[in-house]
């Protein structure tokens, strides 16, 4: 195969200890069957980074609800993030590299299980569609902000935010899009929204109506 050879290479033609930090990456070979042989590599099943299994079966639960969701991925792309969910449950050694793929693969995308802060109580399906609707939403407040000068002279921050006028067009659909995130989450805690956009959708033509 050519990575092994590619291997060899790089490591003088198996002079393994003088190249103690290179490490195969895990989507290339398996690290635990030939970071053993490497002074100083700590990818091991019984090295300083195994992870327990709590931490772990968390993250898959995390993973698992956010992949039954309505999200945006492709399958392809859902079945690489399921393989290397199936190799951190077959391999403990592994489950370092295969978090650090997982949140390559999904942070940055709406509802995903991998954010900054802690731990949010709104379900993945929900925060989907909140994403989703903040997008929007900023997308429209920065054009808003751009359709003419006089907005930006004119619109002015909280003043827990320390008041004054927005820096520009991104900064100002970034307040507007917290101040949406807030409403639509504290709606789904109040239970006055279940989180569905149809339902944000026809209870403005019922109301009408």
């Amino acid at each position: 195969m050519f990575i092994l050879d590619f291997f060899d290479v790089l490591t003088d033609e198996g002079d393994l200890e003088s190249k103690s930090s290179f490490c195969v990456p895990l989507y290339a070979v398996r690290t635990t069957e030939f970071c053993g042989a490497i002074k100083g590599c700590s990818h091991t099943k019984n090295g300083s980074e195994k992870m327990e299994d709590m931490e772990w079966n968390s993250i898959v639960l995390d993973v698992e609800e956010y992949l039954n969701a309505d999200n945006d991925l492709s399958e392809p792309l859902s079945q690489v993030v399921q393989l290397h969910l199936q190799v951190g449950n077959e391999e403990v050694g592994e489950r370092p590299s295969a978090l650090k793929a997982l949140k390559g693969l999904l942070s940055g995308r709406n509802g995903s299980p991998f954010r900054k802060g802690q731990k949010s109580s709104i379900p993945t399906a929900v925060r989907i569609n909140v994403d989703r609707i903040c997008g929007v939403v900023e997308d429209a407040a920065e054009g808003f902000y751009n359709h003419d000068p006089i907005i930006g002279a004119i619109m002015f921050k909280h003043v827990k935010s320390g008041g004054g006028v927005f820096d520009d067009a991104a900064d100002y659909a970034k307040s507007v899009g917290k101040r949406t995130r807030n409403a639509l989450n504290g709606r789904f805690k109040a239970k006055s929204w279940d989180g569905l956009l149809d339902s944000l959708l026809s209870s403005d033509s019922e109301e009408e109506e």
